[in-house]
């Protein structure tokens, strides 16, 4: 019993002894417990506040043990620029979720994916597709949802829906060749059941095998997270192929034909192929309308800058033609309008995380290798020191001043910057620009007469957080407003080969070096 005891207290002063080598000189943070370090304190609900008031107890770069993970997490611009940005090559990994990553999708989500030459295999065909130039010419899908959109909005007020149906269908026509016309296609709600599986087994604390990994080589009936792995992994597998082979016969041109005959597409696997399409699909379902819905909520409750904006659009476009993206130049006040939204409730407010590649000191901190960076892109978006009261809805803070100070990494870091950040930009200025062209938002009216009032902080706690759903109403402004809406919806081209086939020739007489 004594021999026991004495190797119990031998190993247990080991474990400290490697705790205290492991945890030195790293940045300050909560007080850690023996063996299992914070994650009891590992917030379940909307995390990045509780890590937003953290920063204000230890400072702008803290660190915390989550089971086997050394977390860094980042609170301030400079240091997510330094650390992200100018070190991306030491940065730009991500941690290793192995029940998302191993299980789900089994190595194939681009999100998940290290950075490795695979990596750079994906990025190189991806690049002729998403670049600024290549990005522009898919301005006449983004006209034709629109119009959709606008349409719909005179007889509903279901914003959600047709911001999500504008969403899906401009990159479901881009990828696979065909649109998404109501919102309530299989197609969607098949996209929307990935994406809820995917938040479902990437959340931190939910599964024992994230926690330790070698749990992961027990056979399937002794770890029923392999079961659910393998049964959503085959939902989502036959989904991207399924799209891929549409994509592939359409008559017109689109991503699926440009990677599949691509040098980089033919060197991988149909699967892993079909898997890299359907994840720009999916993250362009999730993104771009939320980002939207944002929109309608700042109308809600910082309803002043309405008119503002609608000045500067009826003095440089009128009253007898929707905005167009070549207005872009010429509209700053709805380009502030865009980047506010981005900044002031962040869709993705616990940022994205990264992993070290290897150990770095920064600050006279030491990071050590494998540790998950976290850009809290909550704190740095209202950092009073950047933004004078930043949880108002103010535009004007973006039309003076430099950028090079503030917070403008709304779409990641280094070399895990979103691809598809241009297209979004400009989606969001075009349906900005003609939302508030045609429409008044406001409140609906409640059953006491008054309007009713929504509270602008209440969000989900999912990786790309969502306002909670809320009314809003859509009022012409005008009759010719209805007039032009209805007949620019009625007369403008709606035949997707047609305009996928003329996107081709423009991208053709640019340069651009198409290969499908």
């Amino acid at each position: 019993m004594a021999h026991c005891i004495t190797i119990f207290l031998a190993l247990l002063v080991l474990r400290l002894l490697y705790e205290y080598y492991r945890d030195r000189r790293l940045p300050p943070g909560p007080k850690r417990l023996p063996f299992i370090g914070n994650i009891h304190q590992v917030p379940q609900v909307l995390p990045w506040r509780t890590f937003h008031q953290w920063s204000k107890k230890y400072g702008p770069i803290m660190s915390a043990q989550f089971g086997r993970q050394t977390i860094i997490l980042i609170a301030d611009t400079t240091i997510a620029r330094d650390l992200l940005d100018k070190r991306g090559s030491l940065y730009s990994n991500r941690p290793k979720l192995v029940m998302a990553d191993d299980n789900l999708v089994k190595g194939m989500h681009i999100l998940l994916r290290q950075y490795d030459d695979r990596f750079r295999l994906h990025q190189r065909m991806e690049a002729p597709v998403l670049s600024p130039r290549a990005s522009s010419t898919y301005y006449p899908i983004q006209d034709l949802e629109s119009k959709q959109l606008l349409h719909e909005l005179l007889s509903s007020n279901d914003f959600s829906l047709h911001l999500e149906r504008y969403s899906i269908s401009l990159l479901y026509s881009l990828t696979y060749g065909f649109r998404v016309k109501t919102g309530n296609e299989q197609d969607v709600e098949d996209a929307r059941r990935i994406l809820h599986n995917f938040t479902y087994a990437s959340r931190v604390g939910t599964w024992a095998v994230d926690a330790i990994p070698m749990l992961n080589s027990l056979p399937m009936f002794l770890a029923p997270w392999k079961r659910i792995g393998e049964e959503l992994f085959q939902i989502e597998s036959s989904l991207h192929m399924r799209n891929m082979n549409k994509g592939l016969k359409s008559r017109a041109w689109n991503w699926s034909k440009e990677f599949s005959v691509s040098k980089q597409g033919q060197l991988m696997p149909p699967l892993e192929l079909a898997y890299d399409l359907g994840i720009l699909t999916e993250a362009g379902l999730e993104t771009t309308s939320t980002v939207m819905k944002i929109f309608i909520l700042a109308t809600q409750s910082y309803p002043r800058f309405i008119s503002v904006a609608q000045r500067e659009i009826d003095h440089v476009v009128g009253t007898d033609r929707l905005p167009t993206l070549s207005d872009k130049d010429n509209l700053p006040y709805i380009c502030a309008v865009v980047e506010e939204t981005l900044r002031w409730r962040s869709i993705v407010p616990g940022g994205v995380p990264h992993a070290a590649r290897q150990e770095d000191t920064y600050m006279g901190y030491r990071i050590p290798k494998d540790a998950t960076i976290v850009p809290l892109h909550w704190s740095m978006s209202l950092d009073e020191h950047q933004f004078d009261n930043p949880l108002e809805f103010r535009p004007e803070r973006w039309l003076a001043g430099s950028d090079n100070d503030r917070f403008t990494n709304f779409f990641g870091y280094g070399r895990r910057v979103c691809t598809g950040r241009h297209i979004a930009r400009n989606s969001l200025f075009v349906l900005v620009a003609r939302i508030l062209w045609g429409f008044d938002v406001q409140p609906p009216i409640g059953a006491d007469g008054k309007p009713k009032t929504v509270d602008d902080m209440d969000f989900g706690s999912a990786f790309v957080s969502a306002p909670a759903p809320f009314e809003a109403v859509f009022e012409l402004r005008n009759e010719d407003a209805r007039r032009i809406i209805e007949n620019e919806w009625e007369t403008t081209e709606k035949n997707l080969d047609i305009i996928m086939d003329s996107i081709k020739e423009e991208q053709k007489s640019i340069g651009l070096d198409l290969r499908g």
